[in-house]
């Protein structure tokens, strides 16, 4: 389909109906094999109009992975307290939360399944909008660090999320003692010199 969807003032709407394809695609066919030719016939728009919005496939999968992350963090954390006599403990809490959401939104969900592994890490190094979200979250956590190491600090976050959501734990106690020893620390000790003088680039 080619209609002039686009006509009328809704062209702002364009790049969210596109990605709105991508998620009906995705439960339907599985995260990698949706071509731009089925995007396009799903938003109801020509391919020409979907290049526009986004140069190839990987850009296309980038930005529907900067979406859904955001709108994943905010449900999870809105309204989550961060502070508190028990800091530690509410932090895993949400982090617990944050891979449980994920994996029970199935269009989420289908991203990590094993075939999936390649594409997921190319996403988890390459989208800035990940990357920019966790960066802010860990500046809340972390008000001591500079910016170049909040941004380092939350790759890393990334990167220990993705690898529980791919590899899962055998239960959610050993999950929660894998963020509680190798992500929590970094996340809450600023007695952790993270980007201070010894650290590489």
């Amino acid at each position: 389909m080619t209609g002039d969807w686009l006509a009328g003032g809704r062209i702002e709407l364009a790049g969210e109906r596109i990605l709105d394809a991508v998620r009906t695609l995705v439960i339907d066919k599985g995260a990698g094999t949706v071509g731009m030719a089925e995007v396009a016939e799903a938003a109801g728009c020509s391919r020409a109009t979907l290049y526009r919005y986004f140069a190839n496939r990987q850009a296309l999968y980038v930005a529907f992975a900067g979406r859904e992350a955001g709108q994943l963090i905010a449900r999870v954390w809105r309204d989550r307290p961060l502070d508190g006599p028990d800091r530690a403990e509410l932090l895993l809490d949400g982090m617990t939360a944050t891979l449980a959401e994920a994996r029970k939104t199935p269009h989420l969900a289908v991203w990590f399944e094993p075939a999936n592994v390649g594409i997921v890490a190319r996403l988890s190094d390459s989208s800035e909008v990940i990357d920019e979200l966790v960066a802010v979250f860990v500046a809340r956590l972390r008000p001591d660090l500079s910016a170049a190491a909040a941004d380092r600090l939350g790759r890393w976050a990334v990167r220990v999320i993705i690898s529980l959501l791919t590899l899962p734990p055998a239960s959610e106690d050993e999950e929660r003692a894998l963020l509680r020893d190798f992500l929590l620390p970094f996340l809450l000790d600023p007695g952790l010199a993270v980007g201070g003088p010894a650290s590489v680039g």
